[in-house]
């Protein structure tokens, strides 16, 4: 049974403020903790991850484990992963009365989540440190395992970034990499109003759907990827100069083109008809 829409999520501001005074606990920045307070944010979260009874859930962060009950209550079992041990004590105190919670006292970008998830299929929900965002990414879209879908919230400006198509100057290799793994669609934008402490930027929630199996055929991956990096890292110059480097031969795509005009199914062509690179 999917999550209702209709659902209900309590006051999280109040919440939140009461149980930061009631464990004398402050927000630590540099762990870019930022406790979300809306209730609507909440839902809109709910309705993306499109919850059901049997899903397995891995969360990345459960801060003060507010928003970790929520989802707890709609789902067979929830993986808790919080690095800061002072918020793992509080959230295990707050969580206290769920048998399906489980909890992971570990840094995410060290965790093997093929290991966690056990051969079940999962979802992951995580409102991201800013200043770790694309490592975390990296993680989740490179698993051995892929998670059936992850809504993630992240800086508006990366989210922008992730799901911006070509022709634009936000559209550059992170665009590449994540829409070579996955479908990534742009849920909403969300305020510094709806966390507490606000943070200095806007922020967006974004659903990647991992590609359970390769969308793209590329003869090497790595050479892929190679490409697309040395392509923007000079933006500005023609693909024949910035991928001069790469012997390519036979293309029948115009070289004097820019990279962010490329689509991922032309970088695709160009390292497929890529011969004996020099790097």
């Amino acid at each position: 049974m999917v999550a209702s829409r209709e659902s209900r999520v309590p006051s999280l501001s109040r919440i939140t403020k009461e149980l930061l005074a009631s464990y004398n606990r402050h927000p630590r920045k540099r762990l870019g903790q930022h406790f979300l307070t809306d209730p609507q944010v909440l839902q809109r979260i709910i309705n993306a991850a499109e919850l059901d009874i049997d899903d397995l859930v891995i969360e990345i962060g459960s801060g003060l484990g507010v928003v970790t009950s929520e989802i707890a209550k709609l789902v067979y079992h929830l993986v808790a992963i919080e690095i800061d041990k002072e918020l793992l004590k509080i959230s295990k105190d707050v969580l206290k009365l769920f048998h399906n919670i489980s909890f992971e006292p570990k840094d995410i970008l060290k965790i093997d989540l093929h290991e966690l998830a056990l051969g079940r299929k999962y979802k992951i929900i995580g409102n991201l440190p800013y200043y770790i965002t694309a490592p975390i990414i990296e993680k989740i879209l490179e698993a051995k395992d892929k998670a059936e879908l992850a809504v993630l919230m992240v800086q508006k400006e990366v989210a922008e970034r992730m799901a911006e198509a070509p022709g634009s100057k936000k559209y550059g290799s992170f665009s590449v990499f994540v829409q070579y793994h996955a479908e990534v669609k742009l849920n909403s934008f969300v305020s510094k109003s709806s966390f507490l402490p606000w943070p200095e930027v806007g922020s967006a929630l974004v659903v990647l759907k991992p590609h359970q199996t390769p969308k793209y055929k590329v003869k090497d991956e790595k050479l892929f990827f190679d490409i697309v990096h040395a392509a923007f890292q000079q933006r500005r110059k023609q693909l024949s100069n910035s991928l001069s480097e790469f012997k390519i031969e036979g293309i029948d795509i115009d070289l004097s083109r820019r990279p962010e005009t490329l689509g991922i199914d032309e970088f695709v062509k160009i390292t497929n008809y890529c011969y004996n690179p020099s790097s």
